[in-house]
């Protein structure tokens, strides 16, 4: 394996969507992603919309499966445009698709139209549309000159003003020769009325090569994007750490696409900032999709690694949406790291989209996205440096001994409110199979759902202690044993011990 760049950090994240959405242009639309063809008639002819056919109610002509990914003819770049729909705030209903791809004959073309579905005349700010007025993009991250692409109209564009000419550069990719204005500000459409749209997509002036990235349109408040990754190699351009490092089994179905095993050729995986970071520490992630296929279903996990057996750490559940990856799309995700108590998360001072974790402990975890190609899931592994993980009671918990048997109360008992009272108790015991690490205990909605769970409970059961008994409530106390268990036996740095509900510990 070669040896590549150091890693850098992971590009900002999308601007978000406001004052529209972007998605599917119909309800009964398929989620299919299919490359474009090449055409069989004239792209010239403004009555040919290829796999298009007009609706009976009137709506303009779409494909069945209108095609967001090309891979182009003039070189090594495949395009993904993030959507194939836009509504506007004032109901412009726009579709676009790529019609073709690139080849030495013509470029790569996105063919569609400008709706108004509003009841009534309306003028519409074509300036504000992202892709639509708004057609040159901003540079991808890490470029700041000539780095741009344009959506240039075609003289089957009935919404342009001009149509520009275009050219190839030396290494046979196709730009614009000179910048617009192409496109008019405003256009008043009549109720139900549309535009035919056609575009090719080029870079700029002076632009030789076509520099991979998120390419954004930005309307007034709303964006488009188009990605472009290097066709034979969409996978991460920097190498790991871990390289080479082998890994036990994950648990479930579907395995992991670890950042340290992909190849240049892998086209989905998870990419971390930092693989190696000093506590207290954010880390940020991003999973990237460079292929063909819409990933699902999402989410997020930390793990952490301990001596060959994976254990989950947060978060405790997920909302069970199915969230999908479109071709070409990212997704970031922060992780901050706190060895004690952690500190909460203040606006314009850190990331606060993902894990907020404290008491983690010095060693080796990994972030796990549900997002997979030829997996379930892709991952990263990172190595946290500190002390190791402290076990402390919550704040205001008071105890009373009675011999050899020492009672935690915790401020949810007595307090008059739902969920009733309750009670576990704690002994050691001679074996468990099942092994929790500190990490568990101190995790908030893990084993301390609320005040009253095993960190009430371990760190008084001290060698002149035989039984501790804690007083909390319902919800504690199904926390540490489940919902329908009376009992459990676990294993935690190296002592066995038995938990019960209620005081009994036999």
């Amino acid at each position: 394996m070669r040896r590549r760049a150091l890693l850098a950090s992971v590009p900002g994240a999308l601007a978000g969507l406001a004052g529209c959405s972007v998605g599917t242009l119909n309800s009964d639309e398929t989620a299919d992603v299919t490359p474009a063809p090449r055409p069989t008639k004239s792209a010239t002819d403004a009555n040919d919309s290829g796999t298009a056919t007009p609706t009976d109610t009137g709506d303009p002509p779409r494909p069945e499966n209108p095609t967001t990914v090309v891979e182009l003819e003039t070189g090594p770049r495949t395009y993904a445009l993030s959507s194939a729909g836009l509504h506007t705030d004032d109901r412009a209903r726009i579709g676009l698709w790529f019609d073709r791809t690139a080849t030495d004959d013509h470029p790569a073309t996105l063919r569609g139209w400008l709706q108004n579905s509003n009841e009534f005349e309306n003028t519409f700010r074509i300036e504000a549309i992202p892709g639509i007025g708004q057609i040159y993009s901003r540079q991808p991250s890490g470029y700041d000159h000539e780095a741009r692409l344009h959506l240039a109209p075609t003289a089957n564009n009935e919404l342009a003003d001009e149509v520009p000419s275009l050219s190839r550069t030396d290494e046979g990719y196709w730009r614009v020769d000179d910048v617009g204005p192409w496109m008019p500000d405003t256009r008043r459409l009549a109720p139900g009325e549309w535009l035919q749209l056609e575009y090719t997509l080029v870079g700029e002036p002076g632009q030789s090569g076509r520099p991979t990235g998120t390419y954004e349109f930005r309307g007034q408040d709303e964006t488009l994007s188009v990605t472009v990754w290097d066709t034979q190699h969409p996978g991460p351009e920097t190498e790991s750490r871990f390289a080479g490092r082998s890994l036990p089994s994950f648990p479930g179905d579907g395995g992991v696409q670890w950042f340290h095993e992909a190849e240049r050729a892998t086209p989905a995986f998870v990419r971390p900032t930092a693989e190696r970071v000093q506590l207290d520490a954010q880390i940020g992630f991003e999973v990237v999709n460079n292929s063909h296929k819409r990933l699902q279903c999402g989410h997020w996990d930390l793990y952490k690694l301990v001596d060959g057996e994976w254990f989950h750490i947060a978060p405790m559940g997920h909302t069970a949406d199915c969230r999908l990856l479109s071709p070409g799309g990212r997704e970031q995700w922060g992780f901050r790291a706190f060895n004690r108590q952690s500190v909460g998360c203040s606006t314009g001072d850190c990331h606060c989209d993902g894990l907020t974790q404290g008491y983690l402990g010095d060693g080796e975890y990994a972030v796990v996205a549900g997002y997979g190609h030829a997996t379930a899931n892709s991952g990263a592994l990172v190595e946290l440096v500190g002390d190791r993980a402290a076990v402390t009671p919550t704040d205001g918990v008071s105890t009373a001994r009675d011999g050899d048997t020492l009672t935690v109360t915790t401020s949810r008992h007595g307090d008059g409110e739902h969920p009733a009272d309750a009670t576990f108790s704690l002994t050691r015991t001679s074996s468990a199979s099942e092994r929790v690490i500190a990490e568990q205990v101190m995790a908030s909605g893990r084993f301390a759902t609320y005040e009253g769970g095993l960190r009430n409970a371990l760190p008084f059961l001290t060698d002149d202690v035989r039984h501790v008994v804690v007083r909390t409530d319902e919800r504690a106390v199904d926390g540490v044993l489940g919902y329908d268990s009376n009992s459990r036996r676990f294993r935690f740095r190296g002592q066995a011990y038995k938990t019960a509900r209620g005081r009994n510990t036999g």
